[in-house]
């Protein structure tokens, strides 16, 4: 049995290794009101109607068989975003059995449910794939466009199911944050697929060695980015990914209505899932503590749900995503962590 010593000395080495200069007290600062500020959301809905002696109720007849049917829908979209991110690799001649991808993934949920915001599941995983391949910046490569595919999916998804539910976005926050979600991502498409924004910004800062230095690795992972630049049956295949993962998203958000007794239209629950994360894509808290709440308690009600069982829909799937992560801190006590962390840029 590990004793406490062992582990806390492993996480610390790593925690050394990663982010040994994130000690910045902005930072800090940025944090402690994030996080209060989804205390705040989470309080106020549970305080708001009642709705916390409401959710106990809904818990207490509580279907525990629907479980295993999300357990598995769990493991299957956590394998498919495996797989679409194996794509990434491969091109690059990088092959990995697709468990340690899989496993790397839930590495990535513990650090991003049990970690500080600063200490991301995607930053840990990009760390732990770039000293197995001894490239940083194609491993960032990697897990970035396997995050920005999906991104793009859900945007294609959220608008077109906004467009069938007209009163979606008649919602201002809806419409708004859609719209701002959209055009950020159509800007940084365009800054990826124009390498003359870095070149101008290296010329710029020529002077200051940090800046140059920073810009610099930038460059190397802009140019591993823009390796996939006409591939299309490459991106085109994880684009189908991500549609299937999205799809597999509103049906466990539809098990999890039945696991309350809550028998929503499939059709209602397809149309407004995706709507829900994009909006919880804003990082409004620490793993959207309040945030995620917040989003399934309100939109839900398009679908014919009470504010409650929103909520308890929501809890139902963070508690879900609390399983797969206590695996992935299982699973990191068995990482192997070198003292000499910055093996490869």
């Amino acid at each position: 049995m590990l004793r406490k010593e062992f582990v806390t000395q492993k996480f610390l080495l790593f925690l050394n290794g990663t982010m040994s200069k994130n000690k910045n007290s902005r930072n800090k600062v940025i944090f402690s009101i994030k996080l209060f500020l989804g205390i705040i959301l989470l309080a106020a809905l549970l305080l708001w109607q009642e709705n916390a002696g409401k959710v106990i109720d809904l818990f207490s007849n509580f279907k525990w068989h629907y479980l295993v049917v999300l357990f598995i829908l769990g493991l299957v979209m956590n394998l498919i975003s495996c797989l679409k991110w194996n794509l990434f690799l491969i091109v690059r001649g990088l092959e990995l059995p697709i468990t340690r991808l899989l496993g790397l993934y839930f590495i990535g949920k513990f650090f991003n449910n049990f970690m500080p915001s600063m200490i991301g599941g995607d930053l840990t995983r990009t760390y732990l794939l770039g000293r197995q391949i001894n490239s940083q910046s194609k491993s960032f490569a990697s897990v970035f466009l396997e995050r920005f595919t999906g991104l793009i999916a859900l945007i294609v998804l959220s608008i077109t199911f906004s467009l069938i539910n007209l009163n979606l976005l008649r919602e201002p926050l809806i419409g708004i944050s859609i719209a701002s979600i959209t055009l950020g991502s159509l800007i940084l498409l365009f800054l990826i697929l124009n390498p003359r924004f870095i070149d101008t910004l290296s010329l710029n800062f020529s002077d200051k060695p940090t800046i140059a230095k920073a810009l610099s690795k930038l460059r190397h992972i802009h140019n591993d980015i823009l390796y996939f630049k006409g591939k299309n049956n490459i991106l085109l295949l994880a684009m189908v990914y991500s549609l299937i993962f999205h799809l597999l998203t509103s049906v466990s958000v539809y098990f999890c209505c039945l696991c309350i007794n809550f028998h929503p239209s499939f059709l209602d629950i397809a149309v407004i899932t995706p709507i829900i994360l994009l909006l919880t894509t804003i990082p409004v808290s620490p793993n959207n503590l309040g945030w995620w709440e917040w989003a399934f308690s309100v939109l839900l009600v398009n679908a014919g749900a009470g504010v409650a069982q929103g909520l308890a829909v929501a809890l139902t799937l963070r508690g879900m995503t609390f399983i797969f992560s206590i695996f992935g801190g299982i699973l990191f006590l068995f990482e192997e962590v070198e003292s000499s962390a910055s093996r490869a840029t």
